[in-house]
């Protein structure tokens, strides 16, 4: 299933949704984000792994809700884009897509290159910078949103763009989350039943 109608998205496996567990294209807003991470939450239910996911969700939907240039022209303006959660064997993978202008994607672009360079050490390091930076000025954010997936899911995000004109153009990102460790955050203890005693 393909939700991502460019010729770009449709070659790249990644953002071929083979197993959704949620998909969802439309108008962004942050009601439908708070939504959408409680059908996460449902799914997943108290385990780490379901925190990651929806940590990393709410940084990409974040990017849509802040970044996008289509516009829901029925009345509300939302940002307009896609989201989905599809489920491989080993690792679930989260993607996204919305319309950005040309010159914004090709800073952001440069910017995902870099990031993806960096090891963990030097990204808890840039991540830092970055903070500091956004505590000093007016920023919608979006650098170091990107920087903390790549620490969430330990893996480089990947990013796919396709021109639509000389104003906009497509961008894509897709995160994978590996299914390994996904240990229940239940803080109740039990204490194992004692094996009986032989008189």
């Amino acid at each position: 299933m393909n939700l991502f109608i460019t010729n770009s998205f449709l070659r790249d496996q990644d953002f071929q949704v083979k197993s959704p567990l949620m998909i969802y294209k439309g108008g962004v807003s942050y009601e439908l984000i708070a939504k959408a991470r409680n059908q996460i939450r449902q799914v997943f239910k108290r385990n780490k792994l379901g925190y990651k996911i929806q940590s990393v969700f709410m940084e990409l939907a974040h990017n849509i809700l802040l970044h996008s240039e289509e516009k829901n022209n029925m009345g509300d303006y939302e940002s307009v884009g896609t989201l989905a959660l599809d489920e491989r064997e080993g690792y679930y993978l989260l993607m996204t897509g919305n319309v950005m202008g040309n010159a914004s994607v090709e800073k952001l672009t440069s910017h995902c290159e870099f990031i993806n360079s960096l090891d963990r050490k030097d990204l808890i390091d840039f991540k830092i910078e970055l903070s500091e930076k956004e505590t000093h000025k007016d920023s919608k954010g979006g650098g170091l949103g990107l920087v903390q997936i790549v620490l969430l899911s330990g893996n480089s995000l990947q990013v796919v763009t396709e021109r639509i004109n000389d104003q906009s153009t497509y961008l894509g990102f897709c995160a994978k989350i590996p299914k390994e460790n996904a240990k229940s955050l239940d803080t109740t203890k039990k204490t194992p039943p004692e094996d009986p005693k032989e008189e």
